[in-house]
């Protein structure tokens, strides 16, 4: 067997950020992954003339320093930053159900503004919405940098107001805030970014989301999503780090409950103390552990979980420029109904009426190639709908009519036409993500944002779900609530994790 001090298993962001900052601090790291190119899920599709971005909405650039897990500081730490070129997102989102429509600036005094114009004697509510908002940030801030050791005494005098509602989902705390219904629609209108309305979701992460969004604003890469990808391997590569591609770990091997090293599908082994997988703890139990080792608790722990939204999105190549087509928004937010409870209920079959349409070109003139266009639109779905309704001999017939659908929907309710004007389209299911993700179930955020899943709890609980001495997960998917965001956190809490571990084992 061969030593180094980290194995790092997947080259995905997250991976590749937990590499780096290990390498970067003295160590000797392998990253390995089953694929020929890094990045994971941020790869793009090309179809004729267009490169489509299946995984991002938006990113988090911004000049807080004092906010240590925003994409800007971590790139900073790094000095890569300027390596990569963003483009703001400077136009707003328009928000349409049956009989409202709502255009929401991405600008946090704009924002208020705005509603105060649709909704008259708001202003109260919203100013103590987003006070609420900026003191669960700080106090957020403050956790995460302290997570080994909080003093409950300084969060409970300085947040009051935070440790009172940490528990709390949205629609309780802005009804105890007397927050009218249309305004909290407008508030709660961006609750599909998270896949669980808002009398689940936690009030601590829908608000510092929205106040992030709205203070800081929001960037995409100009050459998709890869390029931070490609630009972090590089920095991997030219600062020794050595990289495999096109090895598939086949089992992390697993003595008396400690890590010892991976053993890939060719039966080449890598001894290391420590093991950083870039997936889920659901596909390293199934696909990567002897079930032999896997403790009880693992497997208690994993079946509390509910599974998150699977997505059906379509990409559209359109051969008329975003103007010509009178696309204004980056993003349109469409819903059959404000009530999420209402809209979320209807993603449990084919007949959800609620999908988002994401306009790459409004932010990014040149996203495609001029007098052109890139719309994506994307539906959710729960439960087990998609496994139920189709299956094979009907899949290609059933895929088909429900992109047909999601653009009828579209044109109905923007009165935008698009459909004369597809030149390329391609077609992403839950099943393309269970292959290229690993996911069980298609899931693209894996497990859904309600109870102990929301990310307080998750944070505070996350010493205990150490399963396996050595072992450490970082991925997207169970998020930590700053959108794409996530990928990275999750890298450096795992690479801090794991430096703080041998830091100790030094110290002995």
């Amino acid at each position: 067997m061969k030593d180094v001090d980290v194995i790092v298993v997947g080259a995905g962001n997250s991976g590749l950020i937990s590499a780096i900052s290990l390498l970067t601090s003295g160590y000797k790291v392998l990253l390995l992954d089953e694929k020929s190119t890094t990045g994971g899920g941020a790869k793009t599709i090309v179809k004729g003339r267009f490169e489509f971005e299946p995984v991002i909405n938006n990113l988090y650039i911004n000049n807080d320093i004092s906010d240590i897990y925003q994409l800007r500081n971590i790139l900073d730490k790094f000095g890569i930053t300027e390596k990569i070129n963003f483009s703001q997102i400077t136009e707003s989102f328009k928000v349409i159900s049956k009989d409202k429509e709502y255009i929401l600036p991405l600008n946090l005094q704009e924002f208020i503004k705005k509603v105060e114009e649709y909704i008259p004697n708001s202003i109260t509510s919203l100013r103590l919405f987003f006070k609420l908002a900026i003191e669960c940030n700080e106090a957020m801030n403050y956790i995460f940098a302290n997570l080994d050791n909080i003093d409950y005494k300084y969060l409970n005098k300085e947040y009051m107001n935070f440790v009172k509602i940490c528990g709390c989902s949205v629609s309780k705390v802005l009804d105890t805030i007397e927050m009218s219904l249309e305004v909290q629609e407008i508030i709660n209108s961006l609750w599909i970014c998270y896949g669980s309305p808002e009398t689940e979701i936690a009030f601590v992460d829908y608000a510092v989301f929205i106040y992030n969004l709205l203070e800081n604003g929001a960037c995409i890469p100009n050459l998709r999503t890869y390029s931070i990808s490609a630009t972090l391997t590089n920095f991997f590569l030219e600062n020794g780090g050595v990289l495999k591609l096109s090895s598939k770990v086949e089992e992390i091997i697993i003595n008396d409950g400690k890590v010892e090293g991976v053993r890939l599908a060719n039966q080449d082994e890598y001894k290391a103390k420590y093991v950083i997988v870039n997936s889920t703890l659901d596909n390293v139990c199934r696909n990567l552990i002897n079930p032999t080792n896997i403790p009880q608790k693992a497997l208690e722990e994993l079946s509390r979980h509910k599974n998150g939204a699977r997505l059906f999105t379509i990409h559209l190549g359109l051969n008329r420029s975003y103007k010509e087509l009178n696309i204004n928004h980056y993003m349109y937010f469409i819903y059959n109904s404000l009530d999420s409870d209402v809209a979320y209920a209807r993603m449990n079959d084919f007949n959800t009426d609620s999908l988002i349409a994401t306009c790459l070109n409004v932010a990014n003139k040149k996203a495609s190639p001029e007098g052109s266009t890139i719309l994506s639109l994307t539906a959710y779905y729960y439960d087990d709908c998609f496994d139920l309704d189709i299956e094979r001999d009907n899949y290609e017939y059933r895929v088909n009519s429900l992109a047909k659908d999601l653009i009828k929907k579209f044109e109905k309710s923007t009165g935008i036409k698009i459909l004369d004007y597809i030149e390329e389209i391609e077609i992403v299911t839950p099943i393309n993500t269970i292959i290229d993700n690993n996911s069980s179930n298609g899931s693209i955020y894996d497990y859904k944002l309600s109870g102990l899943d929301n990310n307080l709890p998750k944070i505070l609980n996350r010493k205990n779900e150490n399963y396996f001495d050595g072992l450490f997960i970082c991925n997207g998917f169970e998020g930590d609530l700053y959108a794409y965001n996530s990928s990275y956190i999750k890298g450096l809490i795992a690479a801090n994790s794991v430096k703080k571990r041998m830091v100790g084992e030094k110290n002995e």
